[in-house]
């Protein structure tokens, strides 16, 4: 697939990478030199995103009007985290596959990544509730399925709050290495998206079906938080990097055309009014994706200051934190956070909710930032410490994803 700016081997660099990254700080676990501080800065976006949804429908606290997409659009910084996560591991593990021992040490890296927060949340919420009811909220097959990852599987099984996404990319990271060592061209990628889109549909439409029964009991329809149909936007993380992995970041048709087209789906798609063509269009999972895609597409070789940049490079880090522990938050705060609105909205109208924001983000990131160093941080540290007993022995490597790593240093 080559076009003037996309080639089989582009000279130069092409992702954006940075040892000292605006966006990188002194207690990143993220070596330097494969810091993508656009990437990196997404995460803290779509972290933020999330909460500001959230802070809609958990503690009705209503966004002004003209922000409508706050509480319509937010909820889709989940959709965002799951292209950049696939992304990021093309990234990553890309540059691993000369070792005999990469998978063993893929998995070992990825459970101490989300398992040891995961845990110490899923223990909260399992033993809070006993201490007062002197019996246990969740049944030993919901714990069981949790404590394994696997409650994915079984429709309304979660028990963290918004912890469906962890489910939903252990799935991913287990099929990830089969997707790495097969799929290796753009070509291939692309017929694997044409695939993952079609899977994605059919499985919103036949457990939408399903499942339309439970909603009056549950609240919602399981059908959008399983792993199938959400699958093509990891796909269009994978092709992301493909295509970021042979740009030419200098071609002046490349660095206007794709931050358009990122722009324009996106904004289209936040903006579009009720009746409107592009209205119809505002779940569906395609559009998204290709916004997304192309977003980390143009973060990635050609970042923009407001994407990486100290602050975003910040939460991106803590982003996971963030992540779990926001609903915890939100709802311990919920009575604070109305109260508050409902003395501000006679000076500051509806406005008021970014006041309200910004007071539940201080004792939120203040938490986020101790479970990260004292949970996510030492996890992280122990599993590289293991997988360091496993590199004795170099294995052959596969030669497309390598060379998509040699062009990811400045």
């Amino acid at each position: 697939m080559e076009s003037a700016f996309f080639g089989k081997k582009p000279a130069g660099s092409n992702l954006s990478t940075h040892s000292a990254s605006p966006g990188a700080s002194q207690a990143s676990v993220i070596p330097a030199n494969r810091m993508l501080p656009g990437i990196h800065g997404l995460r803290g976006i779509a972290a933020l995103a999330v909460v500001m949804y959230h802070l809609v429908h958990l503690a009705k606290i209503a966004a002004p009007e003209v922000f409508g997409f706050i509480a319509s659009d937010f909820g889709k910084g989940v959709h965002l985290f799951f292209v950049v996560s696939a992304f990021s591991l093309m990234h990553s593990t890309g540059s691993t596959l000369h070792r005999q021992s990469w998978a063993s040490e893929y998995f070992i890296k990825r459970f101490f990544r989300i398992a040891p927060l995961f845990y110490c949340i899923l223990a909260c919420m399992i033993l809070w509730p006993a201490l007062y009811s002197h019996a246990f909220a969740h049944s030993l097959q919901a714990i069981l399925l949790n404590l394994t990852f696997t409650f994915g599987f079984v429709p309304w099984t979660g028990i963290v709050w918004a912890g469906w996404t962890v489910g939903v990319e252990m799935l991913f990271y287990a099929i990830f290495p089969v997707l790495l060592l097969t799929v290796r061209s753009v070509s291939a990628t692309l017929v694997l998206l044409l695939l993952s889109v079609a899977v994605t549909y059919a499985a919103r439409s036949i457990l939408q079906t399903h499942f339309e029964s439970h909603v009056s009991q549950y609240g919602y329809n399981w059908a959008y938080f399983s792993f199938p149909a959400n699958l093509c936007y990891f796909v269009f993380g994978i092709l992301a990097f493909r295509l970021a992995a042979r740009a030419d970041k200098s071609s002046p048709t490349f660095r206007w055309l794709v931050p358009a087209i990122s722009v324009a789906t996106l904004g289209a798609l936040m903006f579009s009014k009720p009746g409107s063509l592009l209205f119809q269009w505002k779940d569906e999972a395609i559009a998204w994706g290709l916004g997304f895609g192309s977003l980390c597409l143009w973060q990635s070789t050609v970042p923009s200051r407001w994407c990486a940049n100290r602050f975003f490079g910040y939460l991106g880090e803590r982003s996971y934190s963030i992540y779990l522990l926001h609903p915890i938050a939100i709802v311990l705060l919920k009575s604070t956070l109305q109260d508050l609105y409902a003395l501000l909205v006679p000076q500051f109208g509806d406005y008021a909710y970014f006041i309200c924001f910004l007071v539940l983000l201080a004792p939120l990131l203040l938490l986020a930032e101790l479970t990260y160093r004292f949970i996510e941080v030492p996890g992280i540290a122990f599993g590289s410490s293991m997988t360091k007993k496993s590199r004795s022995q170099i294995g052959p490597g596969s030669e497309g994803l390598q060379r998509d790593q040699k062009h990811l240093k400045d």
